[in-house]
């Protein structure tokens, strides 16, 4: 059925994303991930220490890298920033939480899409 020109329909809602059992399940993974991280860094920092060492020296490369692609005033600036306050050790644990947030989404992923074509 045709609607007349210029009628509006309300908006609809989807609910999936709503309630407090989608805000736990988002919150729940946040954590575990940070918690996750943590247990990395900490397992890494007694059995691979070379690990962590190699992770620092190629964030400082980063950071130099960036600083010298940047015009001067700014770039020696933004190095400082990152360099200076905090960016080593914040900056690798956010890197890794990163990395195993990509890492676990794309099994969970994969684990519904298989999920869904096993329900057809």
């Amino acid at each position: 059925m045709l609607k007349p020109k210029g009628e509006t329909t309300p908006l609809t809602r989807d609910n999936r994303y709503s309630g407090l059992r989608h805000h736990a399940k988002v919150h729940s993974f946040r954590i575990v991930t940070v918690i996750l991280a943590w247990v990395f860094i900490a397992a890494a920092f007694y059995q691979w220490p070379e690990l962590l060492t190699g992770l620092q020296r190629a964030i400082q490369w980063g950071m130099e890298a960036i600083g010298d692609s940047i015009p001067s005033p700014w770039g020696p600036r933004i190095e400082f920033v990152f360099r200076e306050i905090g960016g080593f050790v914040w900056l690798q644990i956010t890197l890794i939480v990163v990395f195993l947030r990509m890492i676990l989404s794309g099994i969970a992923s994969i684990w519904r899409l298989l999920r869904a074509r096993r329900l057809d």
